[in-house]
């Protein structure tokens, strides 16, 4: 009887460790949020082309500023009203975008970034069209690139 329970013994031993070990490198590649290190730029796109009712699809940060291309996702038609980019309003004026159409916001001089990547929380006013007004879409990651 003896040589059983430690046999039971030694393979809960052995199968903690392997959980163990798995937990760790998962955290270490980044497959559980807060465990892992920075967003990358691919994860970055993949989440916010992902969002809805409006998908970022693209965007650039440079020198002469910002550019933002937009998807309406939702089968209304949506009154873009500003984009905020780390708390700075980039004062656009408000655009229709119908659905399943897309939308390329060209802002000057709002936001900047000359060398090295950049960071931002983004944030979007919109309205429905004859529907809900003063609606946020705030992302749960940051949009990230290099500047150019």
């Amino acid at each position: 009887m003896k040589n059983k329970a430690q046999g039971t013994t030694e393979y809960l031993i052995i199968l903690a460790v392997i959980i163990i070990i798995a937990l760790v490198v998962a955290g270490v590649m980044g497959w559980f949020p807060g465990l892992g290190g920075a967003i990358t730029e691919q994860q970055s796109k993949a989440y916010w082309q992902g969002t809805s009712p409006l998908a970022v699809t693209d965007w650039k940060i440079g020198s002469t500023g910002a550019r933002f291309t937009l998807k309406n996702v939702s089968t209304d038609k949506i009154e873009l009203t500003d984009i905020g980019v780390s708390g700075t309003a980039l004062g656009l004026a408000d655009v229709n975008i119908n659905a399943g159409e897309t939308y390329t916001t060209d802002l000057d001089n709002s936001v900047t970034c000359t060398s090295g990547t950049y960071q931002h929380n983004l944030e979007i006013s919109y309205n429905v069209v004859g529907g809900i007004s003063g609606k946020k879409l705030v992302g749960a990651k940051p949009i990230v690139g290099t500047c150019g």
